[in-house]
């Protein structure tokens, strides 16, 4: 009978949550507030709003401005290699070559979207 009370306190203990549940919730609690606090900040301040909104634009800027120039590098590479290609394997080349970086330039399009 103790055999059993103590088989049964145990696994209600065990099918409790973890303290280390109770801790990362804690800790999005503390996220969540700290967020908050912050946008309250940051809308009782309109100059400190506006430089954020410039400072997104010149980061979204700077992203398309990477991709642009990857998918530049992708074509001249892409040149390279089809012009030391053999003219035999020319077309064939090209031809992989658009198959391998297709669905790598729609992304990069997609995520500049």
């Amino acid at each position: 009978m103790k055999k059993d009370v103590n088989e049964y306190i145990s696994n209600i203990i065990n099918s409790g949550p973890s303290e280390e549940m109770y801790f990362e919730a804690i800790h999005d609690v503390f996220k969540d507030l700290i967020k908050e606090y912050i946008r309250k900040k940051i809308n009782e301040d309109d100059e400190l709003k506006k430089q954020i909104t410039e400072v997104l634009e010149e980061f979204m800027e700077a992203k398309v401005k990477e991709y642009d120039s990857l998918a530049k590098m992708a074509k001249v590479t892409a040149k390279i290699g089809i012009m030391s290609a053999p003219s035999g394997v020319k077309q064939e080349a090209l031809n992989d070559f658009m198959d391998t970086f297709r669905k790598e330039i729609e992304e990069i399009i997609k995520s500049t979207l």
